[in-house]
């Protein structure tokens, strides 16, 4: 459904806020890092990862709801994080936000070569967060 002002639905698998949701949170907050993908980065990260201050990260997705919340707390967690996504603005938008490498996968030569330009020691943690229906 995502966040819009209308939907349609049979009522099945449907969720309401909290009633104690504080009033001084926008409800968007609920479809970001309080809500679905900040439960996902949270515990996907750090209970699969389970990072170590100074673990190299690489986030695949990562200008994403999700990917960009993993690249965060693992910035948090003393972590060097290097980010994958595809276009430039989201490439800068990985580097506003902390990242300490990132790059555009669609315009690299040798993805091999770009993994290792942005991290020579290697990497301790993927977070591959894209998935797909069948």
């Amino acid at each position: 459904m995502g966040w819009t002002t209308h939907f349609i639905s049979n009522g099945k698998e449907l969720n309401p806020l909290p009633s104690e949701w504080p009033e001084s949170l926008p409800r968007s907050l609920a479809l970001g890092t309080v809500g679905m993908p900040g439960l996902t980065a949270y515990f996907g990260f750090l209970e699969i990862c389970n990072p170590k201050e100074g673990d190299v990260v690489l986030v695949n997705c990562a200008a994403g709801a999700v990917g960009s919340i993993v690249g965060q707390i693992a910035k948090l967690k003393g972590c060097k994080v290097v980010g994958s996504a595809g276009s430039d603005d989201k490439i800068q938008f990985l580097k506003d936000i902390g990242f300490d490498e990132a790059f555009n996968y669609k315009k690299v030569g040798s993805l091999e070569e770009a993994l290792k330009k942005a991290s020579p020691e290697g990497y301790d943690c993927y977070f591959e967060n894209v998935s797909y229906k069948v």
